[in-house]
């Protein structure tokens, strides 16, 4: 390991049994992020990195949620692939037994290509069509999106796409332009906004939360572009 600090900022008090397919998983929060979505629900993780755990304080909780029978770990933020320690803090993890899923918003198809091999999930975020990144986003490469879901497509981890749907949003031919953009893939899940009063974008904390056969219509539109679809929260 490095010297001073991982990149690890914060973790979940209580192991999750909704972050990891199929797994119990001790979830950790790194900062910094390259997006400025309206809708993020971890604003906090969004700014400059803050300080993150000792890699002895890591070592400890990972200590503590393998003695709870957790054997995965979630990595997500804020935007973990910007991260210059995220290949050693992914060896940290699997050096320990864990297994491990990365949440990324796919912006850095490089990383993500460097770190296959480290990951046993993906999930990456598909926040709308990709000519509409820059506006909604404020992320202008949608090139460096389209490579990233191709990698994931074309990979052999495990992984899912998913878009939380906001109704004035993600309109029929949004929903379709996102399922032409992951034609191919093994899953996609469609899950519900909720607003919350903490939201970057103020209009969207008065925004009403998905409706449940919202879900079920965007569902339906994108089950003939990819193998399966899941509908969370709905």
């Amino acid at each position: 390991m490095s010297p001073g600090l991982s990149p690890i900022y914060a973790s979940m008090r209580n192991a999750s049994l909704v972050d990891f397919p199929g797994r119990m998983a001790a979830v950790f929060f790194v900062t910094g992020c390259n997006f400025r979505c309206g809708f993020c629900h971890n604003a906090p993780l969004l700014g400059s990195v803050k300080v993150g755990y000792s890699w002895e304080q890591l070592d400890a909780l990972c200590q503590k949620f393998r003695r709870q029978w957790v054997k995965a770990v979630v990595l997500t933020g804020g935007e973990p692939s910007l991260s210059p320690n995220l290949v050693e803090v992914l060896h940290f993890f699997r050096e320990r037994g864990f297994k491990v899923k990365l949440d990324t918003n796919g912006s850095r198809p490089s990383v993500l290509k460097q770190v296959l091999s480290l990951i046993d999930f993906v999930a990456m975020d598909v926040k709308c069509s990709l000519p509409r990144y820059a506006d909604f986003v404020g992320f202008a490469d949608s090139a460096a999106i389209g490579e990233s879901i191709g990698l994931l497509v074309g990979s052999d981890t495990p992984y899912e796409f998913r878009t939380t749907l906001i109704e004035p949003v993600h309109t029929e031919a949004e929903v379709h332009a996102i399922g032409e953009a992951v034609r191919g893939a093994a899953c996609f899940a469609v899950q519900p906004f909720v607003p919350r009063d903490d939201l970057p974008e103020a209009q969207l904390r008065q925004t009403p939360r998905t409706r449940p056969q919202v879900l079920r219509w965007a569902a339906d539109i994108l089950r003939p572009y990819v193998r399966r679809v899941e509908i969370r929260g709905g």
